[in-house]
This record gives structure tokens, sequence and C-alpha cells, in this order.
């Protein structure tokens, strides 16, 4: 009896096989992936050609110029600069909010520690300040300095970012 179980066994496994090998050369596998646009509807997604706005493209000029020593990213996720406490409350609780929002400008010192967060605000100062930014970053101590969109004087950045970061006086 249990020979032939066994032989039934082996005899499924072999079909099994067979029929794999067979479904195999009729779907033969390619090795590359060739990127072909999507048929019917297109997505109506095209490539950006900058990544800044004119404004923040002239403000981040100007912070590379005053902070060499500092990397500088852009566009970062809040909740890519802070980690949750444990507490008893409920992880999706407290990322939800936090989950879409982002800052302008983190620099960093050179280990990539983050040392300030810059929003450069496009609106009058009070009406577009975003307060759960704010009380998130002050609670993982990350100082957020919030700049108005103008122009500026390499002094007034130098004064503006003299308290949170080391920047070197210029040559003369």
């Amino acid at each position: 009896m249990e020979a032939v179980l066994i032989l039934v066994l082996l005899m499924g496994f072999v079909g099994a096989l067979g029929g794999v090998i067979l479904l195999g050369a009729q779907f033969p596998r390619t090795r590359e992936f060739a990127w072909q646009p999507m048929q019917g509807n297109p997505v109506p997604f095209r490539r950006c050609n900058f990544l800044f706005s004119k404004a923040e493209r002239s403000f981040y000029q100007a912070l590379r110029s005053l902070v060499p020593d500092h990397m500088i990213f852009v566009k970062v996720r809040l909740a890519d600069l802070v980690r949750m406490k444990p507490s008893g409350g409920s992880f999706w609780e407290h990322f939800s909010p936090i989950n879409r929002k982002h800052v302008d400008f983190v620099v960093c010192d050179p280990t990539l520690a983050p040392v300030l967060a810059i929003e450069l605000d496009e609106t009058p100062v009070g009406l577009s300040q975003d307060d759960l930014v704010k009380s998130v970053l002050a609670s993982a101590s990350l100082p957020m300095l919030r700049i108005p969109e103008k122009r500026y004087q390499f002094a007034d950045l130098r004064s503006l970012l003299a308290p949170y970061l080391h920047v070197p006086a210029p040559l003369l």
C-alpha cells in the first residue's frame, strides 16, 4: 500500500514538473526590463525642470556659500527628522498628522546630524505658520527658523543663522 502511494505521489510530481517545463517553453523569459509607456490612458505626469522655485534656488545658493562645511538637504519629510518616543498612545495617532509634512531645508553638521530646519515662507509672517511642524521640531529639540521670502544680503542671512550655526566671517 505504501509503495502505491509513493508511486502515485512520484508520478504527480513528475507530471507537475513536466507541466512547468512545457509552460516555460511557451512563455520565454526576458532578462532585461525595457520601460514601455502605459497603453490606453497614460498617467498625466511629466518631469519637473527644477526641484526648487526661483526663490528656493536663490536661497539654497546663498545658504551653500554661507555654511560650506555643512550639508544642506531640501524638502525633507518631517517624519524623517524625528522619531517617536515609546508611549501609551497609538503610533498612527501621532504619525498621521506629520506623515505628509516637510521642511524646505535641513542643515546638517559634517556627521549628517540635523542642526537646523529652515522654512522659506512665501506668505506674510503669521499667515502660514504651521504650529504642528513647529511643535514637533521643538519637542525633538531641533530648532526651526522661519525666513520670509525676500531678497537678502549675505549680512542679513549671516545674522539670522548665527544663533544656530557657525557662519564664517566674510573674507575681505
